[in-house]
């Protein structure tokens, strides 16, 4: 499972979001260009938590392609 920076469109920021596919499967979805979805635990002020799911966007996807091409993910 990977973990990339990630614009939440819930949150309205830029997180740290883990992928919710093994690493040989995030490949074959960035190779044919299908949905990718990423999660990030969010903490209210007042310690409630919620996840927040959503799918990355093309820049988003071709920038995680490059992290894993390069050798660094």
């Amino acid at each position: 499972m990977a973990t990339a920076q990630a614009f939440c469109n819930i949150c309205q920021s830029k997180v740290l979001a883990d992928t919710m596919l093994t690493d040989d499967d995030l490949r074959r979805a960035l190779d044919r260009d299908e949905e990718v979805k990423v999660m990030h635990v969010f903490v209210d002020q007042d310690d409630s938590s919620a996840d927040h799911i959503w799918s990355l966007g093309s820049q988003e996807k071709e920038n995680l392609r490059r992290y894993l091409n390069s050798g660094r993910g």
